[in-house]
């Protein structure tokens, strides 16, 4: 049933910071219905005339009002606010000003100073921004995400990235991932890498609300990768490997590989040697590739453990040590990685160098489908098929049906005399069961179930 599975894996981009979503209009109107509630029971009007104002002398009138025409960086609000709540990553942050993390933020202080120098001048970035932290700070998401929102919208990086972060962390129940690209492609645009790295991985696999869209996923990883970043490097690696966005070009992601790994991504290791592995992109090196793989496992990337443990096991570029290749596939399952999962069952199954152990590999089976790997159904049904103490044609065959409900084509392309004679009855009855065979309970495996059995993987192809 098994065939050569060392591959490339694909390390999703996340974007982290400290917080979750989007905004509003930075002030909330009173209704007139609310006012109501607090008018006077007496009646507040005079009708005397107030006495005369004290005049002044003239030229000794002193205006204190502030004006947008201020320049805020002279505002002692605005110095005081920035002593209380700027962010340490905040590159608009005057000079002398270190910042101040987010949990060690002088609540107190930022509630005063940071709303008095944002009522002073509502179009000052960082001002807002700083007063969306002390929000955050104090627990009042809603009215952090409206300060944010206002920064933001006067084109402060961090600000929007804040927001973008906050909406695809859900939130607010109707924001979400799609609401989040604006903010994205604002800090993007200023030259955030993390933004344009997030922004690759979203367009890259789409989301609810929005449209994969590779080609514009692939020039912000290049963006970001213009300016360093590593995952931006891999990210493209697996773009040009698979051809997401760019031209299938395996060349070229070797070479984004290797950029990667010398800028010490460890994932980049394992896909560089399946690329060795199968000679696609570079000259076949099965050596180089068992030793990319050893190397990508002994710093942790499971999909690694996994690949190196096929080479031990099938004796490719190394010398054959089913043993060892258990020892990977055990260290990699235990850690989720659901290849393994299914290469140390079928091992335990077929007693391959190891003691059989139908119950273990039965197990193993079972927990690589819990972790989305549907062709371990097929896998279920032939323990429950073959294995004489666990042996249950009903539950086989039931399998064997929810495999190709699944688009796991393995049950169909089975010849007729491999199926056990009981297996086959209770397939055909299965089938029945599901609409898609009309023929006799007979156990002959003939047109008819063979048909029944494509008709019913057909289905699944169409998402039907």
């Amino acid at each position: 049933m098994r065939s050569a599975i060392t591959a490339s894996v694909r390390r999703l981009a996340v974007a982290t910071l400290i917080l979750p979503a989007p905004g509003w209009a930075a002030e909330r109107m009173v209704a007139p219905a609310d006012m109501a509630k607090f008018a006077p029971a007496d009646d507040y009007r005079r009708t005397d005339p107030l006495p005369a104002a004290n005049p002044q002398p003239t030229g000794m009138v002193q205006d204190f009002r502030i004006t947008e025409e201020a320049d805020p960086e002279q505002s002692p609000f605005v110095t005081e606010c920035d002593v209380a709540a700027a962010d340490p990553g905040d590159e608009t942050r005057p000079e002398g000003v270190a910042g101040v993390e987010l949990a060690a933020l002088d609540i107190e202080a930022g509630v005063r100073f940071c709303t008095m120098a944002h009522k002073a001048y509502r179009t000052h970035a960082r001002s807002a921004f700083n007063l969306g932290r002390v929000e955050m700070a104090r627990g009042a998401v809603e009215a952090a995400i409206a300060a944010f929102s206002v920064a933001a919208n006067q084109a402060h990086p961090l600000a929007a990235m804040t927001v973008a972060q906050l909406y695809e962390g859900g939130v607010l129940p109707d924001r979400g991932v799609a609401d989040a690209v604006p903010f994205y492609e604002l800090a993007a645009e200023a030259g955030v890498a993390q933004a344009q790295l997030a922004l690759g991985g979203l367009l890259t696999d789409g989301a609810p609300g929005l449209t994969a869209d590779p080609d514009r996923a692939t020039r912000w990883y290049r963006k970001a990768a213009a300016q360093g970043s590593t995952e931006a490097a891999f990210e493209l690696g697996w773009a040009f490997e698979n051809g997401l966005g760019v031209p299938r070009d395996p060349i070229t992601a070797a070479r984004w590989y290797t950029r990667a790994i010398d800028a010490g991504d460890i994932n980049a290791i394992n896909n560089l040697g399946y690329l060795y592995a199968n000679g696609t992109g570079v000259p076949r090196d099965e050596e180089r590739a068992v030793t990319l793989y050893r190397q990508a496992a002994d710093l942790g990337v499971t999909a690694a453990m996994s690949n190196l443990g096929w080479m031990l096991e099938n004796g490719i570029g190394t010398a054959q040590n089913v043993p060892e290749a258990v020892q990977w596939y055990s260290q990699a399952a235990g850690l989720g990685e659901p290849q393994a999962m299914l290469n140390l069952g079928w091992l335990y199954l077929t007693g391959y160098d190891i003691p059989a152990d139908a119950g273990a590999a039965l197990s193993w089976f079972k927990r690589a489908y819990a972790a989305g790997r549907t062709e371990a159904l097929s896998y279920i049904g032939e323990v429950y098929e073959t294995d004489p103490t666990l042996r249950d044609p009903v539950q086989a065959a039931r399998y064997y049906v929810q495999a190709l409900q699944a688009g796991d084509g393995w049950p169909a392309r089975r010849g007729a005399g491999e199926w056990d004679g009981e297996t086959a009855r209770e397939m055909q009855n299965a089938l029945f069961e599901v609409g898609a065979y009309q023929g006799p309970f007979d156990g002959a495996m003939g047109a008819g179930t063979k048909e029944a059995m494509d008709r019913l993987l057909a289905r699944s192809q169409l998402g039907s």
